[in-house]
């Protein structure tokens, strides 16, 4: 598969569908971050340590923190597994977790993992179409 020879349309698609699928998910969240929902998600999990002690620690007035402990609880209702296994996460929170934040959290997370891993399989292939 050598890159070179792809039309460049098709190279161009390829290297900047996976930012605009990534932004859109880092988007969702900053929405989330920026209205009500916030106090929403934050008030929906109280019974896992680690998000409590990142409310604690992190506060909840900059932007940065506000952000990054919406993207850390959108993670834990997203893939609650180990969570739920090791008794940090209380499943009667989860199950009551607001169905429309959940959703729009896991949305978010998937779209970034998603465009994370096409990135990554993107500069695979154009460094090894070098080679």
């Amino acid at each position: 598969m050598d890159f070179e020879s792809w039309p460049v349309v098709l190279k161009i698609l390829f290297l900047i569908i996976p930012f605009a699928v990534s932004l859109i998910g880092v988007f969702i969240s900053l929405y989330i971050t920026l209205t009500r929902d916030f106090h929403v998600v934050c008030s929906a999990i109280t019974s896992n340590p680690y998000v409590e002690q990142v409310k604690v620690a992190w506060g909840t007035s900059s932007l940065k923190w506000r952000w990054l402990l919406v993207c850390s609880i959108g993670g834990l209702v997203t893939f609650p597994g180990l969570a739920l296994r090791y008794g940090k996460l209380d499943i009667n929170e989860l199950k009551t977790f607001p169905p429309k934040l959940k959703r729009r959290l896991g949305i978010s997370a998937w779209l970034s993992i998603v465009g994370f891993v096409w990135i990554a399989i993107a500069v695979a292939v154009v460094e090894l179409s070098k080679a």
